[in-house]
């Protein structure tokens, strides 16, 4: 288990997150929604802890669970003198389980299976984003939660062999917000090795433009550029195009648009996300136009200064927030910079010529994916 200690919090506040290196792109068809099930599941408590929820109670401390795209996590935050009792009942729940047929499949029919994603449930924004993540990252959004169909057949066993599988130590990370000594705590739950690291399922999308037509009185436009590397400069070029008023983005679309944003996301390869919310439905000149801008960006030394200023306060938020695990995953998913300390040097060392290149590099019209909502 690879564990990253980060010192976040100079108040008797510890914040815990385990993370599982599976998530639903990882699901072959047939299995579909299996790991929201798996994580569910995990919460209706073992042999050594039956009433997990009531026990975490009595120390004021929720456990919580979110099963995202490439991996599973499971958070807590705590007093620092229960940190090692609740690290025990998280360990216990993840490593240990044992399941009951009833009250899995009661969960399975009263809480997995109604929540499966419908694009009906989405805005027309974020449809758009979805879109475009899919034509990236060569996945289908649509079945994150599974369908009905294939959760209706899943059972215990089907539980037990994705749990076998990839639920091992060597295929997880344990984050916590100061140096605390849990080696040997984590050392009493050591289980098999993972013979297998879990293979993405690829979507192959047929084009590179999607157009979805929801009937709405304007356009709703992403475009995203993939990326093979993991580079910190993708968030500060995200924030230098962005929505804040001194991003290049904004100056140049604000007129034509409602909104617009930037944002760079990583999940074993990158997508950098360009979005419009247009005020009609007439794009064909503003696509015109922003094939011409990606064409021609130019940043200054002043376009990174105020850039590295904003992100660093964003991260400082971050850092201070109740999810700060959770978002420090999201700033560095391969916990390469030990923490957000690391993240901000990061930051600090990189110049303009690095940002000029990456741009360069990243901002490719010939391998645009566009995602549009009419």
């Amino acid at each position: 288990m690879k564990l990253l200690t980060t010192n976040i919090s100079e108040r008797n506040l510890v914040n815990v997150l385990l993370s599982v290196d599976v998530g639903w792109i990882h699901e072959p068809v047939g299995k579909r929604g299996i790991s929201h099930f798996l994580e569910h599941a995990l919460f209706l408590g073992n042999d050594a802890h039956p009433e997990p929820d009531e026990e975490a109670a009595r120390y004021g401390v929720f456990i919580n669970g979110k099963t995202m795209e490439n991996r599973t996590i499971f958070y807590f935050a705590s007093l620092e003198e229960n940190v090692q009792t609740i690290l025990e009942l998280l360990l216990s729940l993840v490593l240990n389980p044992s399941f009951s047929e009833d009250n899995v499949l009661e969960e399975r029919d009263s809480k997995i299976i109604p929540v499966v994603v419908k694009e009906s449930d989405y805005y027309p924004w974020e449809l758009a984003y979805e879109w475009a993540r899919n034509l990236v990252f060569e996945w289908d959004f649509r079945y994150s939660m599974g369908t009905p169909g294939e959760l209706g057949k899943m059972g215990i066993e089907d539980l037990r062999n994705w749990h076998s599988k990839y639920y091992c130590q060597t295929n997880m990370s344990l984050v916590i917000s100061k140096s605390l000594e849990v080696e040997e705590l984590v050392k009493k739950f050591d289980c098999n090795v993972c013979n297998d690291r879990p293979e993405r399922r690829r979507v192959r999308h047929a084009d590179s433009e999607v157009v979805v037509n929801k009937n709405i009185d304007n356009a709703e436009i992403v475009y995203a550029f993939p990326f093979k590397d993991y580079d910190m400069r993708s968030h500060i070029l995200s924030v230098i195009l962005g929505n804040y008023p001194t991003s290049l983005f904004w100056k140049e679309f604000r007129r034509e648009a409602y909104m617009v944003d930037a944002a760079a996301e990583w999940y074993g390869a990158g997508g950098m996300f360009l979005y419009m919310g247009l005020n009609s439905k007439n794009i064909e000149r503003t696509r015109k136009k922003f094939e011409s801008f990606i064409s021609n960006i130019s940043i200054s030394e002043k376009d990174l200064e105020y850039a590295k200023k904003i992100l660093v306060i964003d991260i400082l938020e971050k850092e201070k927030s109740v999810n700060s695990l959770e978002r420090l995953l999201k700033i560095d998913p391969e916990l390469k910079f030990g923490g957000f300390a690391g993240i901000l040097n990061e930051i600090e060392n990189v110049c303009l010529a690095d940002v000029q290149e990456y741009a360069d590099e990243v901002l490719n019209m010939d391998e645009c994916k566009v995602a549009i909502v009419l």
